[in-house]
């Protein structure tokens, strides 16, 4: 047996922040106690990160908005645990990524990811089987991950400005043009990285987006063989 470190607990930086931390915290708590179906967490200029109490909403809240808040660098892991939430909203902030934990909210119809500082989605965004929306505008990246293809409810996807890849930029070098393959897993400290990674990028038409990139990372040459031979039966798409 091991045992896995415990996490650091998050501390406010100033005393601006602590003070509006311990009023977020405790806008939660009595949300939860109302049972809100809805949570509004926007338009803070001081909240760098979001409380592991958000959890506290898991059993009511279906709709979220984490927005508009300029200082905001971070997502919680705890967020995977609101299973039941069908929209959620966390445009114009400061993320970087967001975490893997966004695949366990299986009941999203709709996700607002834009104007931040994304360079990808994590891979686990393929679990997301009733999502209709996704809205990633002005961000950064550069191609989609595999799990958009299985998104067969997917009816608008937004990624205006953001630097996608074209077929003619990706004739050598596939791997130094993308982003190195994210964590994969459940929110859990056990996410590895792959240890060695083939990439192949194939291009769609989604949601009446024309050769939308899609980066797929492979473990081996086989797999990478068999993913562009399923690909061609699947999709009609060989590059």
């Amino acid at each position: 047996f091991f045992s896995v470190p415990k996490m650091p607990t998050y501390a406010p930086k100033d005393p601006e922040e602590e003070a509006a931390w311990e009023e977020l915290v405790d806008n939660i708590r009595e949300a939860a106690a109302r049972g809100d179906s809805a949570f509004n967490l926007s338009q803070s200029p001081v909240l760098t990160a979001v409380p592991d109490d958000i959890k506290l909403l898991k059993k009511n809240v279906k709709t979220l908005h984490i927005d508009n808040n300029y200082a905001l660098a971070s997502l919680p892991r705890t967020l995977g645990e609101l299973t039941l939430l069908t929209w959620l909203n966390v445009s114009y902030n400061q993320l970087t990524e967001l975490p893997a934990c966004i695949g366990r909210l299986t009941k999203l119809q709709r996700l607002h990811v834009n104007n931040n500082h994304l360079t990808s989605l994590p891979l686990d965004i393929w679990n997301l089987k009733d999502l209709e929306e996704l809205q990633a505008d002005t961000n950064k990246i550069k191609a989609l991950p595999t799990g958009v293809l299985e998104m067969r409810k997917l009816n608008k996807l937004i990624l205006y400005n953001n630097p996608l890849l074209a077929p003619e930029d990706v004739t050598t070098n596939v791997e130094e043009k993308v982003p190195p393959p994210p964590l994969v897993g459940d929110c859990s400290l056990t996410r590895q990285k792959f240890t060695e990674c083939f990439v192949h990028l194939s291009f769609h038409d989604i949601c009446g987006n024309s050769k939308i990139p899609v980066v797929h990372y492979l473990a081996d040459v086989k797999a990478l063989e068999l993913m562009k031979t399923l690909l061609l039966e699947k999709y009609g798409v060989s590059s």
